[in-house]
């Protein structure tokens, strides 16, 4: 039933005198909390302290997550799970469960671009688990009602109502790939990774972030569409990591000449041997519009990618020395992601920063910064010449200077607009 009908049902059940207005919107409200309940689960979040070899837990944080298959895999935001080392799930009736290892040897597997992570409840005796069904968060409407269940300030099991303010939402900077779903639910900490659900009990988002100055709840909350949850939820549960469609480039947003406030986005470097690359896509060239929508933003442009597979065909619309050129070729996995994997994920995941070999120059470039990023001095476009005081030629040589220091950056050395710049990295990770 969607919403139009929906809506219409009310309006005769009101109009018939059989029922009033608020006691249909209670019967709604409870109904689809009711069916969500169950497949809702609070999950707390240990770390292993201690010294001399002995150790004993300390609870670091709490929040919540959504079973999604009978089998038990469980949903929720990576930023719940990645401080733990080991996590208890908490059931709607109470019961205490376990979680699996997987391969990597964590109770987890994440995809850190769109803060998801997959877990799995040990269920060695058989048992089958109520997942949550999953609507179609494209036929979401601004302005329908939404619940949201979760684990805010360890108050288990609590519910919160609102409306859809706005869809698509990006250039947030809460993760790397955004396309959020805003609403004035309230939620606050402990809801991440909890369900949003329609008045049919189907998630329509996985909640995730606030708006506030204060920490708390201030009226704007964000949560990662459904379509995004079941891709990388797929993904992770079948290949272990996301296979995410590669463009290939570097670019910049820039103002457009006679209206500051209207902005272009422009390639700024091309990488080698990638889809860009190959399809000839050059430097200087402005992107117009990606498969018939606009590109205004960076935030714009990695939304669109972002969210497309191995194996998308994509249409680009550019403008080259006041020319149109319309480019349609086919994103593929980047197969640097695959071979040195560890080290490049490892490496965003400290420092917010991914690198790649420019199609022209060979050189180590800055493809993206990452606006959780802690270092800002680092900019998209920047040319790398030496990684802790020793000089590169390649991504290999980059990575092979990166192991030897045992995987951490004291110091780059990079070139911009001419200029040299020596950029210091502290180590925050271990604070």
């Amino acid at each position: 039933m969607n919403m139009r009908i929906f809506l219409i049902a009310i309006m005769l059940f009101i109009s018939s005198g059989l029922i009033s207005a608020p006691e249909l919107f209670n019967k709604y409200f409870i109904e689809a909390a009711s069916i969500a309940k169950p497949s809702v689960v609070n999950i707390v979040a240990y770390e292993n302290r201690g010294k001399n070899g002995k150790t004993h837990l300390v609870r670091i944080s709490y929040g919540t997550g959504t079973i999604i298959s009978k089998s038990g895999f469980i949903v929720t935001n990576y930023h719940v799970v990645k401080k733990g080392d080991v996590f208890k799930a908490i059931s709607s009736d109470g019961t205490n469960y376990d979680l699996q290892l997987f391969r990597n040897g964590k109770y987890y597997l994440s995809d850190y671009k769109t803060d998801l992570a997959v877990l799995k409840l040990n269920n060695s005796d058989g048992e089958k688990f109520i997942p949550l069904k999953l609507s179609d968060s494209n036929s979401l409407n601004e302005g329908e009602w939404v619940l949201a269940i979760g684990n805010p300030y360890g108050l288990k099991q609590s519910i919160t109502a609102g409306i859809v303010s706005s869809k698509g939402r990006d250039n947030i900077g809460f993760t790397d790939i955004e396309d959020f779903i805003q609403t004035d639910v309230s939620i606050n900490p402990g809801n991440s990774g909890g369900p949003l659900v329609n008045l049919h009990g189907e998630m329509v988002g996985i909640n995730t972030a606030i708006r506030s100055a204060s920490g708390g709840f201030q009226g704007i909350s964000f949560a990662i569409p459904s379509n995004i949850v079941k891709q990388v939820c797929f993904d992770l549960t079948s290949f272990g990591r996301v296979k995410r469609g590669w463009l290939g480039l570097v670019a910049r947003e820039k103002s457009v000449s006679h209206n500051k406030e209207s902005k272009t986005v422009e390639v700024m470097s091309v990488i080698r041997n990638s889809p860009s690359d190959i399809a000839g896509l050059k430097q200087g060239d402005i992107i117009k519009e990606i498969d018939q929508q606009r590109i205004d933003s960076l935030g714009a442009l990695t939304k669109i990618i972002g969210n497309k597979g191995v194996g998308s065909r994509i249409e680009i619309i550019l403008s080259r020395n006041g020319k149109i050129i319309d480019i349609n070729f086919v994103l593929r996995e980047k197969e640097e992601y695959v071979r040195l994997q560890s080290e490049l994920e490892q490496l965003f995941q400290y420092y917010g920063v991914e690198v790649d070999e420019d199609a022209v120059t060979g050189k180590i470039v800055v493809t993206y910064l990452s606006p959780r990023s802690p270092y800002k001095d680092i900019e998209e476009g920047d040319v790398i010449v030496s990684v802790n005081n020793k000089k590169i030629s390649s991504l290999e040589n980059f990575i092979e200077k990166y192991r030897s220091s045992d995987r951490k950056l004291h110091n780059i050395t990079v070139v911009r607009d001419s200029g040299i710049h020596e950029i210091y990295f502290e180590d925050l990770n271990n604070e």
